[in-house]
């Protein structure tokens, strides 16, 4: 069984402009869609509670009758009351204790016990914001013998990922996610 880290978010226009002006919010959905129908017959994605990556993830999995107890989503105790309503939706809810009222430390720690939580196979980004640079550096250093896509055709996050590193040029022009998945990933086995 494969366990996929998923490190996502569709960019807000009232944050940092570099993530919202370059997001292709299509391709963010499209490869989260494809993702969840290559991954949860094989094995396990384990995420953290985005606004906008939750409900798509719910919709997904009842869309293509697979099992909720294959999602993992890690959510901070200092969104309490403003969790995304789809939570409900999953069986595998971590909810990781908030860091007095500092936004900042609360997801940090988040992001921390979810990265540790087990051994990932791999580590796919689609779109993001600034989360996403924390997400990915904490996933390399517990994980650092897993494979890492950043899909920079979603845009945002995971293309600015993609440009300061070495990583394969087809992740930057790539809009087929379910062939991609099925050639990068080790889906059977």
């Amino acid at each position: 069984m494969i366990d996929i880290f998923l490190s996502a978010s569709v960019p807000l226009p009232n944050r940092d402009r570099r993530f919202f002006d370059t997001a292709d919010v299509l391709a963010i959905r499209e490869a989260v869609k494809a993702l969840v129908e290559a991954v949860l017959p094989v094995g396990r994605i384990t995420c953290g509670g985005h606004p906008a990556i939750t409900p798509l993830l719910a919709l997904f999995v009842r869309d293509a009758e697979l099992r909720q107890d294959k999602v993992t989503i890690f959510q901070s105790a200092l969104f309490e009351g403003r969790m995304p309503v789809d939570l409900a939706d999953f069986v595998d809810v971590r909810v990781t204790p908030a860091v007095g009222t500092d936004r900042k430390a609360s997801l940090t720690a988040m992001r921390e016990e979810m990265v540790s939580s087990q051994r990932f196979t791999a580590a796919v980004v689609i779109g993001g914001m600034e989360g996403v640079f924390e997400e990915v550096d904490l996933f390399v250093r517990h994980n650092p013998y897993a494979i890492v896509l950043p899909l920079a055709s979603t845009g945002a996050g995971a293309a600015i990922i993609h440009e300061k590193g070495s990583y394969d040029k087809e992740l930057a022009r790539e809009l087929t996610f379910p062939s991609l998945f099925r050639r990068r990933l080790p889906l059977s086995g």
